[in-house]
């Protein structure tokens, strides 16, 4: 990295913890995915941090063996329902099927959850003993109140140990990080404490894996690694009602400091798929109605086989997936109503989370950050947990404005 790229300060903490949710494989894409010129970093400073750009021979490359151009026919015109969303969800549900045959020949065995005051619990208000397998944060939660688990965006777990039936390579958290020198050069640490390999952030719906030595639930107000998943799951949300409304071949939609945003294939010029203003309505209007359907997210393991046939017909995505997942591992995906995504997680328990959301702008980039690349349409959000607190963001950025 050049001398001039170099910050004047540290990367902020809620940047290094945005970037520690991230899969690996689209840690790999976002890292060339702002643009190299001066005029779109300006644009960018004005959606959130987003972290450093590392030039394109800094970092781990996608194959530039072929061609530049990839999106094709994937996109030809604006299409509402595309057909392909419901082959996708056909092969997600075929690979469930097998992800629950494994699941069931796991043997729950009885767990103990320490919370942050040292209380130890082992049990629920039934006596229904915790399990590994079976118990998750969100009926701890309910344990101590139901208003705690509602109020939850994601858990913060430290684990005293896994059970003997566990294992991280099966459950796609083992996966090779082909970024570290990159994210070396970002000052940002990858994944878990180094001090504590056993700490993360865990889904409030997710069963937990062995007993716990610390529970922490963390809300959107109080926590930063809370809005950051937040607003990863607002930017899944943005997806779906992308595909929903335009048939848009999404590519990658990351958490920022302050909101998130998606880039997705629009065709060439002639297909007239750019984003206008005129599009913020719909996608306001498409979102609530996803919210309102509460889905839930749910994380699923997947090979990489797996995963080049649920993607089939994105290339963009099957890029991602070919290049940087090695062969013979496993990576995960999250459902959340039609959307199946690549992603590295958590997430909120369901849509109905977010109660509030408003489309802010939106801007041409290109894919991987290289203009000789396909051109994308990007889109900002931003969202809250309350509606009071997106007018009072409205009327901050109207002040500022």
């Amino acid at each position: 990295m050049a001398p001039e790229d170099k910050p004047a300060t540290s990367i902020p903490d809620d940047v290094a913890s945005m970037w520690k949710t991230l899969d690996p494989a689209i840690r790999a894409a976002l890292i060339a995915s702002e643009s190299k010129t001066e005029g779109d970093k300006k644009e960018a400073s004005g959606g959130g941090v987003e972290g450093r750009r590392a030039k394109a021979s800094d970092g781990p490359r996608m194959d530039d063996s072929t061609s530049k151009f990839i999106g094709g026919e994937s996109f030809t015109k604006r299409t509402a329902n595309p057909h392909w969303i419901k082959v996708r969800s056909d092969v997600y549900d075929a690979v469930k099927d097998r992800r629950q045959k494994e699941l069931d020949a796991k043997v729950p065995v009885d767990i103990e959850v320490t919370l942050p005051d040292g209380k130890t619990l082992s049990e629920d208000k039934e006596g229904n003993k915790y399990q590994a397998w079976r118990t998750t944060p969100f009926d701890v939660a309910c344990t101590i109140s139901r208003g705690l688990a509602d109020n939850s965006s994601v858990a913060r777990v430290t684990y005293t140990a896994f059970v003997s039936d566990y294992d991280l390579a099966e459950d796609g958290m083992d996966a090779v990080d082909t970024l570290a020198d990159s994210m070396a050069e970002l000052s940002v640490e990858d994944g878990a404490d180094e001090k504590n390999t056993m700490t993360m952030l865990w889904d409030m719906t997710r069963p937990l894996v062995g007993s716990v030595s610390k529970m922490e639930f963390l809300k959107f107000e109080d926590d930063v690694d809370a809005r950051t998943v937040f607003w990863h799951s607002s930017a899944h949300v943005l997806g779906e009602a992308l595909e929903r409304l335009y048939g848009s071949r999404l590519t990658i939609g990351p958490p920022l400091a302050g909101g998130f945003y998606y880039d997705s294939y629009m065709g060439e010029s002639s297909s007239d798929g750019a984003f206008k203003e005129d599009d913020y309505k719909p996608v306001e209007a498409e979102v609530q109605k996803i919210v309102k359907q509460k889905q839930k997210f749910e994380r699923m393991v997947v090979t990489k086989e797996e995963a080049l046939e649920m993607f089939e017909g994105n290339p963009f995505k099957e890029q991602i997936i070919s290049t940087k997942i090695p062969d013979g591992t496993r990576t995960t995906v999250y459902r959340c109503g039609d959307l199946v995504d690549l992603c590295r997680g958590p997430h909120v328990p369901n849509t109905g989370r977010i109660k509030a959301f408003a489309a802010t702008r939106h801007s041409a980039t290109n894919w991987l950050g290289d203009t000789d690349n396909d051109s994308l349409q990007r889109m900002y959000g931003i969202s809250f947990p309350d509606k009071k607190m997106l007018k009072v963001w409205q009327e901050n950025q109207e002040k500022v404005s």
